[in-house]
Formats: C-alpha cells, sequence, structure tokens
C-alpha cells in the first residue's frame, strides 16, 4: 500500500479506502490508484484482510456423492450466488463416507468459512457434530426428523403423490415402488408421497412390489431384477424415486425383454440432465434443483450479514410433472411372469 500511494501521490489512507470501498474517493484520485494497483501487480493479502475483518468471504458446500447428477445444477445455483455476493465457494464431496466428513468439518473450522451449507444430512447425530462448532450453515435437500431451522428443500411427498396421480389418469392400476436408503429422509418423504397418492386414487398397495435400496442406478436394476425373479404377476407400472434409480429399472426390463410403455411403465423423480436422452426418454417429477441451490446460498449469506438477528426459516419448493415416454401408453393387462 505504501509503494502504490507514491506511485499515485496519494494517502495511504486514500489507497485502503480505495481497495476496499470504505468511503468515497473522487473519481480521479481512484483512477490513480488504480492505475498503480495495475502497474505494481498488486493483490490484496487474504489472509490478513479475514483476520482485521473478522471474515473470509469464504463458504464451505459438502456434498455426499458429486457423481449423482442430481448435485450439478444445486452447486450452480449456489455458486451464481456466491460469485454475485463477493464471495468464494470451498467444494467439498464426502463419497457417504462419515470420517471424510468429519475431516472436512474440522478443514471448514480451519479455513475460518464464514458459514455451511449441507446437501445431504439426515442424521441427528451429523447435525450435532456441526452445531457444536458454532458455525453459521443451512441445509438443503435433506434434513434430520424434527430439524426446524434454516432449510430449503423440495415437497417430497408431493413429488411421489404427483407420480401416482399420472399413472391413475393413464388408467394404471398395479403399480410398484422402488426407493432409496429408508433411513434417509428425502426416502420417507417419497415412500409417504407414494402410499398417499395410492390410497387417494383407491389403489391397492402390495408390499410385494415394495422394494428399497440406494439412490443409484446399479441399485434400480438390482431391485428390478429381484422383482423379475419374486413377484408371479407384474406390475403395470413402476414408481421411481429417483431417476438414477429408473435408468436402473428400464436396463432390467429391457434385458429381460419387457418393453417400456408398452409392457411396464416407468416414472422417474426428479428430471436430470440424461432423463430426455435416455434409452428411453423418461417421465418424472421435475425438481427445481438450481432454485433449490440458489435460495440455500441466499439463505447462508442472509444469515452471516445479519448474525444474532437472523430468523431462520425453511423454504419448501413444488415439484412438477415432465410428460415423456416411458408411461404415455394405457395399459391394462397384467403381465405373468414366466
Amino acid at each position: 500500500m505504501k509503494d502504490i500511494s507514491k506511485r499515485a501521490k496519494v494517502s495511504i489512507a486514500t489507497v485502503s479506502a480505495v481497495v476496499n470501498q470504505s468511503s468515497f474517493v473522487s473519481p480521479e484520485l481512484t483512477n490513480r490508484v488504480n492505475k498503480a494497483i495495475e502497474e505494481l501487480n498488486y493483490r490484496p493479502n487474504a489472509i490478513a484482510r479475514s483476520l482485521k475483518k473478522k471474515s473470509t468471504n469464504t463458504v464451505g458446500v459438502i456434498l455426499s456423492d458429486i457423481l449423482n447428477p442430481y448435485y450439478p445444477a444445486i452447486v450452480k445455483g449456489m455458486d451464481d450466488v456466491a460469485i454475485k455476493n463477493n464471495f468464494s465457494v470451498i467444494l467439498c464431496n464426502t463419497s457417504n463416507d462419515q470420517s471424510r466428513f468429519l475431516s472436512y468439518l474440522d478443514l471448514m473450522e480451519e479455513k475460518r468459512v464464514d458459514g455451511l451449507i449441507l446437501a445431504n444430512i439426515s442424521d441427528p447425530e451429523d447435525l450435532l457434530e456441526i452445531e457444536k462448532r458454532k458455525l453459521n450453515f443451512v441445509l438443503v435437500n435433506r434434513r434430520p426428523p424434527g430439524y426446524n431451522t434454516s432449510y430449503v428443500g423440495i415437497n417430497n411427498e408431493l413429488a411421489l403423490e404427483t407420480a401416482v396421480d399420472h399413472f391413475a389418469t393413464l388408467g394404471y392400476e398395479r403399480i410398484a415402488y422402488i426407493g432409496g436408503n429408508s433411513e434417509l429422509s428425502t426416502s420417507k418423504e417419497r415412500l409417504n408421497g407414494f402410499v398417499k397418492g395410492m390410497r387417494k386414487n383407491g389403489l391397492q398397495i402390495s408390499n410385494s412390489l415394495k422394494f428399497e435400496g440406494e439412490y443409484t442406478q446399479d441399485s434400480g436394476y438390482a431391485s428390478a431384477i429381484k422383482m423379475l425373479k419374486e413377484v408371479k404377476v407384474l406390475p403395470d407400472a413402476i414408481c421411481a424415486s429417483s431417476d438414477l434409480i429408473a435408468f436402473g429399472v428400464i436396463k432390467a426390463l429391457r434385458e429381460h425383454g419387457m418393453r417400456v410403455p408398452e409392457d411396464i411403465a416407468v416414472m422417474g423423480n426428479d428430471n436430470n440432465y440424461f432423463s430426455e436422452e435416455f434409452l428411453v426418454p423418461l417421465s418424472t417429477i421435475n425438481h427445481p434443483t438450481y432454485e433449490m441451490g440458489k435460495l440455500g446460498m441466499e439463505m447462508l449469506l442472509q444469515g452471516i450479514s445479519e448474525g444474532a438477528n437472523h430468523n431462520p426459516k425453511q423454504i419448501i419448493l413444488t415439484p412438477s410433472l415432465v410428460v415423456r415416454e416411458s408411461c404415455n401408453f394405457i395399459h391394462r393387462e397384467k403381465v405373468i411372469a414366466k
């Protein structure tokens, strides 16, 4: 700063005011300072500034599986808001590893981040780990039971209820459900929505047609194979709790000579960016994932800015039906497994 003040022929206080935008400086002096900064290739010392400001203008984002196509739009929404507000984002991927999750929490403390967004917290014990570090945080997508503070998510019950409603409108009656890990909040909410939709439409729920696994294509494939082997009267339609699960289901059905939707219809959930281009364009439920990430980051930055005066809130976004080829055929005959 001393070098810049000499080059621009202004006081160090003027240089500081321009660099930190802390007070008004005339356009003429501002231009002189900026020219000197450019000529001297000056870069502010981020560590020194953060110690003085007690803020790093950095936030952490922790995901469970960066390979899941559900998350890129969420992360983009977060990053766009952060950049617009002069914040940097540290992105961490736990790969569903608890020890890695705890290591990242330690790292966030060491880096003195101003806040955290956590995309996949379902375990109350994980929440306690975060709270004891006294960091600002917002949960996105998942939340532990009873959690009622800063959160942005999707109405998962409505998503699956909407899927069942669409099947019922097309005349499907015997509907299977293939879900994710039953311990996760999203899985519980989606199963509740499926059950609610079936009851509302007067459809019978068969325990032999309910399967759980993981939110992966391999898990969807394995569940479909299990169904084909064990269920004598196959369903008219399959309601998958994620698009990745639906991809695995369709792959298994086609490998066993079954047509989608002519023999069995399939509905996904979340509308990821592969869904329209899959083997059979997938009917699904759209989740406004970019908006979820955007609102999550806005909520976090607002909390950082307001401090103790911040009022936590919860935002639940509304999903919507996307009709493609995988369930647009009215099918009324029962398919008997060989």
